[in-house]
């Protein structure tokens, strides 16, 4: 009987040679941004957040879901490509390739949720930009990897938002248009994975280091959303900048909420938008001229989630750290109570990309009521950490992240395949 049940625990578990690098914090972490996700893309959507309105609830998530997921991502990248003492001289090479290829199979499949055609913005295309860009800083020195993290982080949102009244045609395709010019602009948030790189380099496993995340995070937070809250009040505008919108097609780039109004560059996901036709071809589509294009500053101090400008990202991602240092605090102390989230954090893709299709079933048959709101929203999410619960206990790693870790490993040659990565 000892030796039965022995032999199921092998069967689930993983690899003993990834039981040190398991964090199950880390788990704890992404099943979060899972649900959270969920949330915004099920739950009301409403412009504005009001303690006392529990139908605004879900603004909270709004955006710094995606985040806490991009900043996840990073972490887990330094995890998988971690110096081992038993690995050969070839080592980096192997583990880029395998993010490479990572990167590729992740972007298979979020062309295929986004040709699904729903209002959700896919994150996937963007996130397997990121993993190829951060290839030649996976063993860069620290001091590297953060100051180009850094510039990443303050200067993206000024170019991608300055940038974008002088577009004069947005780019048709919606991969395309969602890595460069969506609510996830691949310059920002490459930052952001870069981040979770550093993260991932710090020694997660101690207390002073998980409590020094919630600390920093705290302090990001206060000073993006606190410091562009100032801004915007010495500038003489309003606290916010309307509804920038969500990771749905309410409107989730910058460009759709400005007051210059409907360029084709600015919706990313069917919201209204003036046609090529509708607008003059010599004059860019957030105003001005050519030589000397409108500069919104009500978009570049904006603080709205998926704004995409620097208060904004700065503010996300300070909760992002902040959620990640308390889910790493608590995940060991929380133990069974905890484990279904963390399932879900386990199989994050797999669910991720069930929620969006879930999301294309129930837009087209179910009435409005059933494909947005509270109820929907609940009924995903406790759909998704049952089966998530049930699949980890039973089938250990979920379908999609099969599929990824075998893409990722599809080029490797005899004797290695048996390494993760």
């Amino acid at each position: 009987m000892t030796t039965t049940a022995t032999r199921r625990d092998h069967a689930v578990a993983p690899p003993p040679h990834d039981r040190p690098r398991r964090l199950d914090g880390l788990d704890l972490a992404r099943g979060l941004a899972v649900l959270g996700m969920i949330t915004a893309h099920f739950g009301p959507f409403t412009p504005e957040f009001a303690w006392t309105d529990p139908g605004t609830w879900s603004r909270v998530v709004d955006g710094r879901s995606a985040v806490l997921f991009a900043l996840c991502a990073g972490v887990s990248l330094t995890l998988m490509t971690r110096p081992r003492p038993d690995e050969g001289p070839t080592a980096l090479v192997d583990h880029r390739r395998r993010v490479l290829l990572r990167a590729v199979a992740l972007f298979v499949v979020g062309a295929l949720l986004t040709a699904l055609g729903t209002p959700v913005l896919v994150i996937l295309p963007t996130y397997s930009v990121c993993f190829v860009a951060t290839l030649p800083f996976l063993r860069a020195r620290t001091r590297t990897v953060a100051l180009v993290a850094a510039g990443a982080l303050l200067v993206g949102p000024v170019v991608w938002i300055a940038g974008l009244p002088s577009m004069l045609f947005a780019p048709s395709d919606p991969l395309v248009k969602g890595v460069l010019f969506g609510g996830y602009p691949g310059i920002t948030w490459w930052g952001i994975v870069l981040v979770g790189l550093l993260v991932g380099r710090l020694p997660l496993h101690a207390t002073r280091t998980q409590a020094a995340l919630v600390g920093t995070g705290g302090v990001a937070a206060a000073v993006g959303y606190g410091g562009g809250a100032l801004v915007r009040r010495a500038l003489g505008l309003p606290p916010t900048s309307g509804p920038v919108g969500s990771s749905s097609a309410a409107g989730s780039s910058a460009a759709g909420s400005s007051a210059a109004g409907s360029s084709a560059s600015g919706g990313s996901g069917g919201s209204s938008a003036a046609t090529p036709s509708d607008a003059p071809v010599l004059q860019p589509q957030g105003g001005g001229t050519l030589e000397h294009p409108e500069i919104d500053w009500s978009l570049l101090t904006a603080i709205d989630p998926h704004a995409g400008s620097t208060p904004e990202v700065l503010g996300a991602l300070g909760v992002a750290v902040a959620v990640l240092g308390l889910s790493l605090l608590v995940a060991g102390r929380a133990g069974r109570l905890l484990a279904p989230v963390r399932a879900v954090g386990t199989l994050a893709l797999t669910v991720y990309a069930a929620h969006i299709v879930a999301f294309a079933v129930l837009e087209r048959t179910a009435d409005a009521w059933l494909a947005e709101g509270w109820i929907p929203a609940v009924s995903i999410m406790v759909g998704a950490i049952v089966l998530a619960t049930a699949w980890r206990a039973r089938l250990g790693t979920g379908p999609l992240e099969r599929l990824v870790r075998w893409a990722s490993r599809s080029l490797d040659g005899p004797g290695r395949r048996s390494r993760t990565s």
